[in-house]
């Protein structure tokens, strides 16, 4: 796991800062203040994002604010996400059919970033503690309907994450999860529930959250929580009678090159609900998921089974 950076997280907690409140300037004391720093440190990281066009500086009030230079850089990060207007209405009918809150997942290196977070018409809905822009590892438990279209390169580079994740060997995960992905593939959506755990992943977000700061900080929460999970979250085969702890139902929509453009997630079901049901609410899923890939007139791929990875 890569070291945390202070400098970038001081990056990110001023971006934050000055993205609450984009009209009112910040004076070096408040982003001092508000960083844990003294100002010595923090005025040359100020001073090079201003030269370099990320802030301005009000020449009378000696205050800063964002600058001219993250517009475009908006404007990019805008494009990348183009998916998820595409894919609100579908989110906000498929919540409103689940009663359940609907999170939509865009990849960002080896992590799953939260894109959307739609509740249900019927009223708010739990979302695992998750909030728009939290970052979550992608790796096992979690990502079976990400990692099932994986090549074997990259299926390998999943596992080798779950071993560290999980503390296990990838022997042992590879055995367990090569049934699961191919079931994954042929159903069209992967299920993961919580079993003997004693507290709820969202209760443990909400302790480990700092209060007030997002972006790194939360990543680190949840990173934390992780820990709550085992490696038969994942479900494969699923009894209809049986009762289970709902963590996520999810299925991926597709571009126009096969690639995994977004995630759509039912997540944190307040009580046990039967097999049955799961099954339910995968189809609702696998469907709006479907019904995206449309929308991005993007292509499913051809199901892979584990030996066609090996060839």
């Amino acid at each position: 796991m890569a070291r945390n950076s202070p400098q970038t997280d001081r990056i990110v907690m001023l971006t934050e800062l000055l993205a609450s409140d984009p009209k009112t300037g910040r004076s070096l004391a408040d982003i001092a203040r508000h960083l844990g720093v003294a100002k010595a440190t923090c005025y040359p990281m100020v001073v090079a994002l201003a030269e370099s066009g990320w802030l301005v500086r009000h020449p009378v009030r000696k205050t800063y604010q964002l600058g001219p230079a993250l517009v475009p850089i908006g404007q990019a990060a805008s494009r990348a996400t183009d998916v998820v207007d595409l894919a609100r209405s579908v989110m906000h009918e498929l919540a409103d059919t689940s009663e359940l809150a609907c999170l939509g997942f865009i990849r960002s290196g080896a992590d799953l970033v939260v894109a959307e977070v739609v509740q249900p018409i019927s009223g708010r809905s739990g979302t695992l503690g998750l909030r728009v822009g939290d970052k979550v590892l992608m790796a096992p438990p979690l990502g079976a309907a990400l990692a099932a279209w994986y090549g074997q390169d990259q299926l390998d580079e999943w596992l080798q994450l779950g071993t560290k994740a999980l503390s296990t060997e990838t022997d042992f995960l590879q055995a367990e999860y090569e049934p699961i992905l191919d079931t994954v593939r042929e159903r069209g959506f992967a299920v993961e529930c919580l079993w003997q755990q004693d507290r709820s992943i969202s209760d443990a977000v909400a302790e480990l959250r700092t209060p007030g700061v997002g972006g790194q900080r939360a990543a680190l929460a949840l990173r934390e929580a992780r820990r709550l999970l085992s490696a038969d979250v994942a479900v494969g085969t699923i009894d209809p009678n049986a009762h289970y702890q709902l963590l996520s139902v999810n299925a991926t929509a597709f571009d126009q090159d096969t690639s995994p453009a977004l995630i759509l997630c039912l997540v944190d079901a307040p009580s046990s609900v039967t097999g049955e049901r799961i099954t339910e609410l995968g189809v609702l899923v696998r469907e709006a998921a479907e019904r995206v890939t449309t929308l991005m007139h993007g292509r499913s791929p051809n199901p892979l089974t584990s030996e066609d990875r090996a060839t």
